[in-house]
């Protein structure tokens, strides 16, 4: 590996370190460990989200962190509760998650289970309502989806990235991965589309370098109901076409 590469992820993790510092006073000053037992998980996702300020640490991250200017359109669009509901966006980029925990007010992403492994943050997501799954593992897999699901139905709505990993080139991917869309169908949850542009700037999968700076463009569309479609096929076809189509409109206006 050359120097510069070396030193863009030097730089990546020392970023990512100071993200991490700047959640411990929200988790100290009212220990996280207490508030998170004074209710059961699927009940307590909103309350800690707020308590613990964690759309407010999205938006350190996002802006002094990672640099990132930030353009949101249709958040009139968001479900208040959210309960109900199923957030379902494109994926570039690991700087995806601040940007959306800002544009969204939420906490809550079905995740890889390493972010688990993270020191705080790793907590502060699962606080916060976030699902992890080790994806190569099947019977993770469908434990993840259930659990989902049941937090999209009792608690909060949760953010799937049906791309399964983030794009190498910024474009959505041909090849999705369903389920969670289809297990919406099944039990009449609503899905609110979302598409985004630019992370992949600011933070390429290749994770050698950071570009700060960079323009973040997102799309909030209008909640899409299953009872609306025909079968699950349909409605796969329909949520995801939706997310293209946002993904289109943010782009444009990065343009």
């Amino acid at each position: 590996m050359d120097t510069s590469k070396l030193l863009g992820r030097f730089e990546i993790l020392a970023r990512i370190g100071v993200g991490t510092a700047a959640a411990i006073p929200t988790s100290v000053c009212i220990p996280l460990a207490l508030t998170m037992r004074l209710k059961p998980r699927f009940a307590r996702e909103d309350a800690l989200r707020t308590l613990h300020a964690m759309e407010a640490w999205a938006r350190l991250c996002r802006r002094w962190v990672w640099g990132i200017h930030l353009d949101v359109e249709g958040r009139e669009h968001l479900p208040k509760p959210s309960r109900g509901h199923m957030y379902v966006s494109n994926h570039q980029s690991w700087t995806d998650i601040p940007v959306l925990m800002e544009a969204l007010g939420t906490a809550a992403f079905l995740s890889k289970s390493m972010i688990q492994k993270v020191p705080l943050i790793g907590r502060c997501a699962y606080a916060g309502g976030s699902v992890f799954v080790e994806r190569e593992d099947p019977a993770s897999r469908r434990k993840a989806l259930e659990e989902v699901v049941r937090m999209c139905r009792e608690s909060t709505a949760v953010v799937v990235f049906p791309e399964g990993t983030r794009s190498a080139d910024g474009e959505l991917r041909e090849k999705i991965y369903p389920a969670s869309i289809r297990r919406a169908y099944e039990l009449g949850l609503k899905i609110v589309p979302v598409g985004l542009d630019g992370t992949l700037e600011v933070l390429p999968k290749s994770m050698d370098r950071v570009n700060t700076g960079e323009r973040v463009a997102v799309t909030i569309g209008a909640p899409l109901d299953p009872a609306d479609h025909p079968d699950a096929d349909a409605w796969v076809k329909a949520v995801w076409g939706r997310v293209g189509e946002l993904f289109v409109q943010s782009r444009g206006r990065r343009r």
